[in-house]
């Protein structure tokens, strides 16, 4: 079944917000009668005895089936009252929108409250159902000692160091090294073009591990000409593997979807090269498929595949020239892996930890990943006790078919309650799916996973809970730091969320049938062929997340997934040419999240401004987009806007009627005509973000000064700005372009952390005078971008009359002369880094003295 932990954490930010002015008797002027105010308080206090239950039933280790079964009908019942809380909360903000004043908490007594017909029938009759089931309980005979209680949300500090970082990775060297002699070698007796070497081994052993550090070695980099990676997972449709592979050796994505127009694709792109191949986690035992896939390799000089899978039938099917076995650590490796995840690397003078650890660390059947994972988790375990708990924990009698699960299910039943919902989320996409924290964070926020702070944005929060699950080895990818916005899950963690979601987070894929619709809550379509099948009437209405990875034009379905009542988040990734859907998504009252990646045209329909509980609003690529409503303004709950690639002209003055908006973003093309802000932009007190770019407003708005909140400004091609900007002392990013009359003001801006200034038009003019103003700036903390410098006429050696290497506060220098607009640049150790040309220079913090090498170097 899905997680408890998600029905509890979406109650806890969902009870925080409900209600505006809750508990307030105005709202007694309802329509529905007197009554309305009182069923509705009654509402709410069910669901905080549901949460109480839920949370206590999730804490404990052993429920049986009955148990489970109870608690799913309970589930149902959360699920239920939520939808109804959300909709009585839309028709509060509605009608306080029509009420012509949505700032007024005193709207609603100027205008009634009409409630949909029956709302006040659903709310009784949800209590009666959660009366009759709680009194289940007793029959059931849940006691306090029904298991023991297994985590408390409130973590430990966590040190800061190298743990988790991918270096570190114990046993596998002679691995690597055997791997590598044989791909190096020519020994192919048959003269063939193809050879293809396995890496089998049972799952979490560390194959796609091993994989990775043959593919990245200087020694393979050097033999072959092209190189490609591929998840497979148990997918093998040659259509898409094909594909896949020509855009990873491409670097960008293909269009194309014809196979044999692909095969041809990529029989050009081989052909007379060596080219080094990885196919990792291959389930594939058809013979006939394979030989299909391996068709247009015959057109290379040399192609060499590196396979990792758990059957030996598959290695043989492929017709491996070498079938490696990877073997399970030793204990002294397995040892030494635990203390680096359990320990930090440090040295554990408690011989109780020692003891324990070791009798745990035996337990894991000497998997790396179930060492990682369980060692994670007991780093965040301080007492003795827990240690026992875990070692004698009856989740390690789970079956041996299911491998790895035992450790990680132990490793999962104890995360803190607020952080399950986000992982179990994750397993809505296909494996090898590579996260995005720009797109996690708000998905999260629309369940109800991430409950507001005061101090800390909706951002760092889902920051914070991205680094929680990466400590504890359930995330993996780059140590989470200021810039890490991207993760990945490992294949078996991937099941395990699966497995734990129960079918309510599923993704259709190619060759993947679709389940009952009826059971799925979160969907992921990448193969939108399944949904043009046909489907009992309605059978979508439990979805709260719809995420469209495919064309979605021929789709008879769509307009059953978009009537799905309990909609929170809607994504189209694909184009949508004629997005004829958009005109009825005004009728998803609980929709907090769209995301439209191309849409073709001009307007967006009014509709959208009475979706009351929106808190996102993203449009990316948008060529032909003109205009926004003139409504926008009564998006009441709107936090976050991001309107991209447009040709918007000028933004509605209703937009300063967002009393809740967090962040603004409008990038246009070049040829839009964006010349001024709305003159009331300082009403958007909230707002903490504000990014305009490629736009061309010449002169800022002097409200602009009263954004007391705002922490990030990005400004692109401004000349003239408000005198008063300096006032805006909670400044913590700028990026400024073309901005020289903006430089004098800096040094008052005193708590800027990270200070970007781009200077991409070439000016016949000096700005010495201008960049001078940086000597002033002696207080900024964090970091320095200064690209295009070769555009305003400063050299090298004029840096050194701007105290750009004494500034000691700062942690991170960058200064370009290079004309290249998007580059990777990696993070040094060293204080100073500067971009001359094609070298990249690295400098320390006391003298100027820089060492120059290749960008490519490793």
């Amino acid at each position: 079944m899905g997680s408890i932990g998600g029905v509890i954490s979406s109650l806890s930010s969902f009870a925080a917000k409900l209600l505006p002015g809750r508990g307030s008797s105005s709202s007694s002027t309802s329509d529905e009668g007197p009554g309305i105010e009182e069923e509705i308080n009654k509402l709410m206090r069910m669901l905080e005895r549901l949460k109480a239950t839920l949370y206590d039933a999730e804490e404990r280790e052993t429920r049986g089936k009955s148990v489970n079964l109870w608690l799913k009908e309970l589930k149902e019942i959360v699920y239920t009252a939520e939808d109804i809380l959300s909709e009585y909360r839309y028709e509060v903000l509605r009608a306080e929108v029509e009420a012509g004043n949505a700032s007024s908490e005193n709207s609603r007594k100027r205008k009634k409250l009409e409630l949909p017909e029956g709302v006040a029938d659903r709310i009784k009759k949800t209590i009666d159902m959660f009366n009759e089931i709680a009194n289940h309980r007793d029959t059931l005979q849940l006691r306090e000692d029904d298991g023991p209680r297994l985590c408390n949300d409130e973590m430990h500090a966590t040190p800061t160091s190298s743990l988790g970082v991918e270096s570190n990775i114990f046993g596998r060297g002679n691995d690597k090294e055997k791997l590598i002699n044989l791909l190096r070698s020519d020994n192919n007796s048959n003269g063939d073009v193809i050879s293809v070497v396995s890496i089998v081994g049972m799952g979490g052993l560390g194959k796609t591990t091993v994989a990775q550090l043959v593919y990245n070695d200087l020694r393979i980099r050097h033999k072959f000409d092209l190189f490609g990676w591929v998840c497979v997972s148990d997918d093998f449709s040659v259509g898409r593997l094909t594909k896949e592979v020509v855009e990873s050796i491409r670097g960008g994505s293909c269009d194309v979807n014809n196979l044999s127009v692909l095969q041809e694709n990529l029989r050009k792109e081989i052909k007379g090269k060596s080219f080094f191949l990885v196919l990792d986690d291959v389930w594939n035992e058809k013979r006939s498929v394979w030989e299909l896939f391996q068709t247009p390799f015959l057109s290379a000089k040399l192609v060499k595949i590196l396979v990792t899978t758990r059957n030996e039938p598959v290695a043989r099917i492929m017709q491996t020239f070498t079938s490696f076995k990877l073997q399970h650590l030793y204990e002294e490796q397995c040892w030494q892996l635990f203390c680096q995840y359990a320990f930090g690397g440090a040295n554990c003078n408690e011989e109780w930890k020692l003891e324990i650890g070791k009798q745990i660390m035996k337990k894991c059947g000497r998997l790396p990943l179930a060492v990682k994972s369980i060692a994670s988790l007991l780093r965040h375990e301080e007492s003795e006790e827990s240690w026992r708990e875990i070692l004698e924990s009856e989740l390690w009698e789970l079956e041996a078919t299911k491998e790895i699960f035992p450790p990680l299910q132990i490793s999962y039943s104890r995360l803190p309650t607020y952080l399950k919902p986000c992982l179990l989320y994750c397993s809505m996409f296909p494996k090898d799916y590579i996260y995005y924290m720009n797109e996690m964070t708000p998905l999260w926020y629309a369940q109800g996973y991430i409950e507001s702070r005061e101090k800390k944005t909706i951002n760092e929060i889902g920051m914070e809970y991205a680094k929680q699950l990466f400590e504890r080895s359930f995330f993996e990818g780059k140590l989470p730091t200021k810039d890490w916005d991207w993760f990945r899950l490992h294949d078996m963690i991937h099941d395990l969320a699966q497995s734990n979601s129960g079918n309510e987070c599923y993704s259709i894929e190619y060759g993947k049938p679709l389940i009952s619709p009826k059971q799925i809550r979160h969907l992921y379509v990448k193969d939108s062929d399944e949904l043009i099948k046909p489907f009992p009437s309605s059978p979508f209405n439990t979805l709260r997340t719809t995420i469209m990875a495919n064309s979605v034009e021929n789709v008879t379905n769509i307009s059953d997934i978009l009537e799905a009542r309990s909609l929170r988040a809607i994504v189209f990734k694909p184009p949508c040419y004629e997005f004829r859907f958009l005109n009825t998504i005004g009728n998803l009252k609980h929709l907090r999240y769209i995301s439209i990646e191309y849409i073709t045209f001009e307007k967006l329909p009014e509709s959208i401004c009475s979706l009351y509980n929106l808190q996102t609003l993203t449009l990316s690529n948008c060529p032909k987009l003109i205009e926004l409503p003139k409504c926008i303004g009564n998006l009441v709950s709107l936090q976050f806007l991001s309107i991209s690639e447009c040709l918007v002209s000028k933004l509605p003055e209703s937009i300063c009627h967002l009393r809740n908006l967090k962040a603004l973003t409008v990038k246009t093309w070049d040829d839009a005509e964006l010349t001024e802000l709305p003159e009331h932009i300082g009403n958007l007190v909230r707002l903490e973000e504000l990014h305009l770019k490629t736009c061309s407003i010449a002169i800022l708005r002097a409200s602009l000064c009263q954004l007391k909140s705002l922490k990030t400004l990005d400004l692109k091609l401004y000349w003239k700005h408000p005198r008063e900007i300096e006032s805006l002392r909670n400044f913590q990013t700028l990026t400024v372009t073309e901005a020289s009359s903006l430089l004098p003001k800096l040094n008052k801006l005193a708590g800027i952390q990270i200070l970007n200034l781009e200077f991409t038009l070439t000016m016949r003019n000096n700005y010495n005078d201008q960049i001078g103003c940086l000597n002033d700036i002696v207080d900024i903390k964090g970091a320095l971008f200064i690209t295009g410098l070769h555009n305003i006429k400063i050299s090298l050696a004029d840096t050194k009359h701007y105290s750009l290497m004494n500034k000691h506060n700062l942690e991170y220098l960058s200064l370009s002369w290079h004309d290249e607009d998007e580059l990777d640049y990696p993070v040094s150790s060293s204080r100073f880094i500067l971009f001359i040309g094609n070298d990249t220079c690295y400098g320390d913090d006391k003298e100027m003295n820089f060492v120059r090498e290749s960008p490519n170097s490793p």
